[in-house]
């Protein structure tokens, strides 16, 4: 029996592995390393993440606002605008005359009438006295700023919106229409007699020498333009604006403006509303309660290609 020859202390002799078990350790290395690796990336983007949600939280608090909250959004993803309040209570004064809201649905007071006087030297028209004194004053203002304006209708009595109204009716019936479709049909393009702006005397149609009709392109116009920045400051509202036909009933009509005086149109232009709107949120207290109903289908004024013809005249 042999016996082990190697000097006392010497180490163990290495084992000779074979290539295969060579093959196999040298793949438990690859893949302790690959494992050490992925360890050390998930370590690092935790750290990474760490960090940003903390300098998230102090942009956030820096801002007055918790972690995560948002701007309301709308469904279509905008921002959500806030919806104006109208303020409680205004300094309009309803029982003033000038304040007086006609439609198609509110005539003028039993026995109303009213002093008039020339507003516009060139065309002869008039308006209520104190109307016709600020128009003349707008005219004079706007004339500085290049800007001229006319005033192609004003004041008309009862007795003549009558005129007016008949003569739409016969020319109605002469299509074919009976006596009764054709008294319904006049209403849309002409205001029933006492039912019309224009008889209160604080009615103006307003035009300019560049453009001398009564339809939507007067909106386009550098006289249009000049009156929404200023005829408020002489007393006077845009009536019919383009937005508010389901509240008047009237048609978009740039050219007609109301006189309300100078002080009650501020007050109006500030809440963006229209006359109708505006006694329906202020003015129950002065007997208003049925005053927001529009006039439905019945325009002040005609529009198109007719608007100026006596026979489409409000």
């Amino acid at each position: 029996m042999s016996q082990d020859r190697r000097p006392s202390g010497a180490p163990p002799r290495r084992m000779q592995l074979s290539p295969a078990a060579r093959r196999a350790a040298a793949a438990r290395r690859r893949k302790r390393i690959r494992r050490n690796r992925i360890l050390f990336g998930l370590a690092v983007l935790a750290v990474v993440l760490v960090v940003v949600l903390g300098v998230r939280a102090l942009f956030s608090l820096a801002k007055g606002k918790p972690d995560g909250s948002s701007v309301p959004e709308s469904s279509s993803g905008s921002a959500a605008a806030p919806t104006p309040t109208p303020a409680a209570s205004t300094s309009v004064d309803f029982t003033d005359a000038r304040m007086i809201l006609v439609n198609n649905n509110m005539g003028l007071p039993e026995g109303y009438t009213v002093e008039t006087q020339t507003a516009d030297e060139s065309t002869g028209k008039q308006l209520q006295t104190e109307a016709a004194q600020s128009f003349a004053a707008m005219q004079a203002a706007a004339k500085l700023d290049g800007v001229s304006l006319i005033l192609q209708s004003g004041y008309r009595s009862v007795e003549y919106q009558q005129g007016l109204f008949d003569q739409q009716v016969e020319k109605i019936i002469k299509t074919g229409e009976n006596e009764e479709e054709a008294i319904i049909k006049a209403q849309e393009v002409v205001a029933k007699p006492g039912h019309s702006e224009h008889s209160t005397g604080y009615a103006a149609d307003i035009l300019t020498d560049s453009y001398r009709v009564m339809d939507s392109g007067f909106a386009e116009t550098d006289a249009y333009t000049w009156l929404t920045e200023h005829a408020a400051e002489y007393g006077f509202i845009e009536r019919y604006p383009r937005d508010k036909k389901p509240i008047t009933g009237i048609t978009f009509e740039p050219w007609h403006w109301r006189y309300v005086g100078a002080e009650n149109a501020a007050e109006i232009k500030k809440t963006g509303r229209c006359l109708e709107e505006f006694w329906a949120l202020y003015g129950s207290d002065a007997g208003a309660a049925s005053s927001s109903e529009s006039g439905s289908g019945s325009s002040d004024f005609g529009s198109g290609s007719d608007a100026g013809s006596a026979s489409s005249a409000a």
